[in-house]
C-alpha cells in the first residue's frame, strides 16, 4: 500500500530551490563559486565560464571550495570550455567537490588543460 509523504510515511522534505553564485578573485584571474552546480543553475555556470575564457589569461582560476554539488552536466560544461580553450591556456580548479575530479578522470582522463589543486 502506497503512503501518502508525512501521512503515517517518512516524513519528506520539501525541494529546495538550487542557487549558484558566481564571483571574481580577488587576488587572481578566475572566479569563486558557491552553492551548487546543476541543470537548475547550468545556464549561470555556462555564462561563468564563457566570461572566464574571454579575459585571455594564460591561467584561470575556478574556486570551488564553496560548492557543495557538481553534477556531470556542469563537469561536462567545464571540460568543453578546457578543451576548447587556445594553447597554453590552462584551468586551475581550487578545492573542488570530491566527485569532480573523479568524474573528470572517469570521462576525460588525461584532460592535461584542467588542473586540480588540493
Amino acid at each position: 500500500m502506497d503512503v501518502a509523504p508525512g501521512v503515517g510515511g517518512p516524513s519528506v522534505a520539501p525541494p529546495r530551490e538550487a542557487v549558484l553564485q558566481i564571483d571574481p578573485l580577488p587576488d587572481s584571474s578566475g572566479l569563486g563559486a558557491i552553492g551548487e552546480i546543476s541543470m537548475n543553475t547550468r545556464t549561470v555556470w555556462r555564462q561563468a565560464l564563457r566570461q572566464l575564457v574571454e579575459r585571455g589569461t594564460d591561467v584561470h582560476h575556478v574556486d570551488l571550495s564553496r560548492v557543495r554539488f557538481v553534477d556531470v552536466a556542469g563537469v561536462t560544461d567545464l571540460a568543453v570550455t578546457a578543451q576548447r580553450l587556445p594553447e597554453g591556456q590552462r584551468i586551475v580548479l581550487h578545492r573542488p567537490p570530491a566527485q569532480l575530479p573523479r568524474i573528470l578522470e572517469l570521462f576525460w582522463p588525461g584532460l592535461a588543460v584542467i588542473e586540480v589543486a588540493a
